[in-house]
C-alpha cells in the first residue's frame, strides 16, 4: 500500500480516537428509564433484568374458541357413530383476565384469546370449527351457556392434545435473563421488560458531547450575513450526527478566530456541561488563524494530516477531567462541511461504536462503480454516490457518483446515499470496479439479492 509521507493512516487515527474515548468513558454513570418513556429506545442496558416468573404466566388460549378435553371429543364422536358432528354442552365463558374453575368432564367452555385454560381442558377448538362459525357478542354468548355447541369438520390435527394452548413458560422461563448488560433497548426489548413486570430499566447515561465551531466568518442560521460571512452548517450537522450516534449534545457559541475568546468559551463549556467528548470543526489547518490548533496543541491534542480525502487535517487528544470529573476526549475536524461530515463517518463512528453500543456501527456494502474516476495516490478517497440498482446475486450494489470530490459540495453530499471508498493505491479506477462503501445515516440497507431473504 502506498503511504504519503508524514500522514497517519485511517487505522492509526482510529486507534488514537479509540484510546481517547476509552479514557473518557472508563466510568459511566447509571440512571433509570421507565419502560414506556420515549427516551428509553436506544439506551444501553446497565444492569441485567431477569424474569421473576414464566411467560406466559399460565397456560392460555391461542384462539377464540372452546376449551375441551380431547377424550370427550373422541367419546362424543363415537356416540354419534363417527358422525362428523360433535356436540358438547357449554358450561360457561372464560374471558381474558379471569380465573376459571376446572372444566367438568363431558362439557366445553367458551374461551377468549389469552384467557387462562381451565384445569381439565387439554386443547382448544377454534370457534370457526362450530356451526355458528363466530362469537356474536358477550350477551348472546352468556345466554347460550347450557346449550350444546356443535363442532364440524374436525381433523385429527384439530383434536390433538395441546392444540392451540400456549403453555406457561413457552416464551420465557422463570429466572431467565431477558435483558443483558450492553444491549441496546429496542421497542421489543422494552415490551419484554414490561411483560415481565419491570417498570423501569437501569441504563448507562448518554455520552455527553460538546460541539464547537471556529471561524469569525460563521453566523448562526437565520442571522443576517455581512459581506464575507456564511451560515454555520457544521454545528447543526455535527450535533445531529452525534445525537444519531446516541450522545447528549450541547452546541457552544464559540465561532471565533481569537485564541483567548475560544479558550474562554471552551473552558466555560467544560465547566458547565462536563462533557466526555468535545468535537470541534475548523481552525486546524495550515492557515494563519487556526485557533483550535493554537489553543489545544498546548493542552495535549495532537494535530496532523490523515491519509484520507476529504478530511485530511485532523486532531485528537485527551483533556484531564480534573477532580471528580472524567477525562475528556477531543476530536478536531476540518472546517469544510463535507470534510466534517465525512470525517464523522470514516474516523469517529467506528471508535465510538466500540465504546458505546448506542452508536450504530458502520454499515458497509460492496459497491460497483458505474463510471470511471480517479483518486490521488496514497489517500483513501471517499466519493459521494447513490445506489443505482438492487444488489446482484453476489450482493454487490451498482452505484453512481454524485458530484465531484470537493469538500465544499454539501448539496451533493445531501443527495448521496453512501461514501464509496477508493483505496490508497487507486489512481485510475475503471467503471465496473468493486469497492467498499459506507451507507450514510438515513439510507435504507439495500434489498437482498433475488432468491435470498433479509434477516428477520
Amino acid at each position: 500500500m502506498t503511504q504519503t509521507t508524514g500522514r497517519r493512516s485511517v487505522e492509526e487515527h482510529h486507534a488514537l480516537i479509540g484510546e481517547a474515548l476509552q479514557a473518557a468513558t472508563a466510568t459511566r454513570a447509571v440512571e433509570c428509564v421507565a419502560v414506556g418513556e420515549a427516551e428509553a429506545v436506544g439506551r444501553v442496558v446497565a444492569a441485567e433484568v431477569t424474569a421473576p416468573g414464566p411467560l406466559p404466566r399460565h397456560d392460555d388460549s391461542q384462539m377464540d374458541g372452546y376449551a375441551v378435553r380431547a377424550a370427550d371429543v373422541a367419546a362424543a364422536r363415537a356416540e354419534d357413530d363417527g358422525d362428523d358432528l360433535v356436540r358438547l354442552p357449554c358450561d360457561g365463558v372464560v374471558p381474558a383476565g379471569s380465573s376459571p374453575a376446572p372444566l367438568p368432564p363431558g362439557t366445553c367452555r367458551a374461551i377468549m384469546t389469552g384467557a387462562v385454560v381451565p384445569d381439565g381442558a387439554d386443547l382448544v377448538l377454534p370457534v370457526e370449527k362450530t356451526v355458528a362459525g363466530a362469537f356474536v357478542g358477550a350477551a348472546q354468548l352468556h345466554a347460550a351457556v347450557g346449550q350444546d355447541v356443535v363442532f364440524i369438520g374436525l381433523t385429527p390435527q384439530d383434536v390433538a392434545v395441546g392444540r392451540f394452548i400456549r403453555r406457561a413458560g413457552d416464551d420465557v422461563a422463570a429466572g431467565e435473563t431477558v435483558l443483558s448488560v450492553g444491549q441496546v433497548l429496542t421497542p421489543a426489548r422494552l415490551g419484554l421488560a414490561a411483560a415481565c413486570g419491570a417498570p423501569q430499566v437501569q441504563v448507562f447515561a448518554r455520552l455527553r458531547a460538546l460541539v464547537l465551531t471556529a471561524g469569525d466568518e460563521l453566523r448562526a442560521p437565520g442571522e443576517e450575513l455581512a459581506p464575507g460571512q456564511i451560515h454555520d452548517a457544521n454545528a447543526p450537522l455535527t450535533a445531529a450526527w452525534l445525537r444519531e450516534a446516541g450522545c447528549a449534545v450541547t452546541i457552544a457559541a464559540a465561532s471565533t478566530d481569537d485564541a483567548a475568546r475560544f479558550a474562554a468559551a471552551l473552558d466555560a463549556q467544560l465547566a458547565a456541561t462536563s462533557p466526555q467528548l468535545v468535537v470541534t470543526s475548523g481552525g486546524i489547518s495550515a492557515g494563519a488563524f487556526e485557533v483550535v490548533r493554537e489553543v489545544l496543541s498546548g493542552r495535549g491534542v495532537r494535530f496532523g494530516p490523515v491519509a484520507q480525502q476529504p478530511g485530511g487535517p485532523q486532531g485528537v487528544g485527551v483533556l484531564p477531567g480534573g477532580p471528580g470529573r472524567s477525562d475528556v476526549a477531543v476530536v478536531c475536524l476540518p472546517g469544510n462541511p463535507v470534510s466534517t461530515a465525512v470525517s464523522l463517518e470514516t474516523l469517529l463512528r467506528e471508535p465510538l461504536a466500540a465504546v458505546d453500543p448506542a452508536c450504530p456501527a458502520p454499515r458497509r456494502i460492496r459497491a460497483r462503480l458505474r463510471q470511471r474516476c480517479s483518486s490521488p495516490s496514497g489517500l483513501r478517497q471517499h466519493r459521494r454516490v447513490r445506489l443505482a440498482a438492487a444488489p446482484d446475486e453476489t450482493g454487490v450494489v451498482d452505484v453512481e457518483l454524485v458530484g465531484g470530490p470537493g469538500s465544499h459540495l454539501l448539496g451533493h453530499l445531501a443527495r448521496a446515499e453512501a461514501l464509496l471508498q477508493l483505496t490508497e493505491d487507486d489512481v485510475d479506477v475503471p467503471a465496473g470496479a468493486v469497492r467498499e462503501a459506507l451507507l450514510l445515516p438515513g439510507t435504507a440497507a439495500p434489498d437482498p439479492p433475488a432468491g435470498r431473504t433479509a434477516p428477520r
